[in-house]
């Protein structure tokens, strides 16, 4: 049990490291074209983001 609260509490503590410093992190990458080209990638894998870019794309 003592554990699975460790693990918990170590994800827990990542999670809001990466929500606190999530517009730091997103400039970084935003610099650097490869994780640029790879995160859109996997933005247009997700079906509501795509949805989303191509119906503002034609509007």
């Amino acid at each position: 049990m003592m554990k699975v609260s460790k693990v918990f509490f170590f994800l827990t503590a990542i999670g809001t490291i990466g929500y606190v410093l999530r517009n730091s992190i997103m400039s970084m990458v935003i610099r650097v074209p490869i994780l640029r080209r790879w995160g859109v990638r996997i933005a247009m894998n997700i079906p509501f983001i795509r949805n989303k870019m191509i119906g503002s794309m034609f509007k």
